[in-house]
């Protein structure tokens, strides 16, 4: 056992081992070719994932609502969930988030104290949100 171990540290680090051996170990060892191709392989594919992915835009949503508490935006973007939206309050009540998007209709609504969910009512673009209500819809 301490062989093997000794002889695949020398093979590894370039030193001959005998031709049995090396062999044995040569599906094992990567040549300096080799593992040049493999970094070329991950930066391009690095480089690939890069390109497709979409470009997003910087998107405030705001409201005025001075008397609650918490408001979050809710949407599409963030799998509808209002813990991923939260909105922050400036000393005038005004409740404002900016949210990376990509270019797009981007379909959300508003959410106040946690529990009224409400279109944008500052955005006149709206669509059937499937349930007899409305979403308001944010062009990037």
């Amino acid at each position: 056992m301490a062989t093997t171990k000794k002889t695949t540290a020398k093979t590894t680090t370039g030193t001959k081992a005998s031709p049995a051996k090396s062999a044995k170990k040569a599906s094992a060892v990567a040549t300096p070719k080799a593992a040049a191709s493999k970094g070329k392989t991950a930066a391009a594919a690095k480089s690939a994932k890069a390109a497709k992915a979409p470009k997003k835009n910087a998107t405030v949503f705001s409201v005025f609502a001075p008397d609650c508490k918490s408001v979050c935006v809710a949407g599409e973007f963030n799998s509808w969930n209002p813990a991923k939206g939260k909105m922050k309050k400036d000393k005038s009540g005004n409740w404002t988030a900016s949210v990376d998007l990509p270019a797009g209709d981007h379909q959300y609504k508003l959410v106040f104290d946690e529990i009224y969910w409400e279109t944008d009512k500052s955005n006149p673009n709206r669509v059937p949100d499937g349930q007899g209500g409305e979403n308001s819809v944010k062009n990037v």
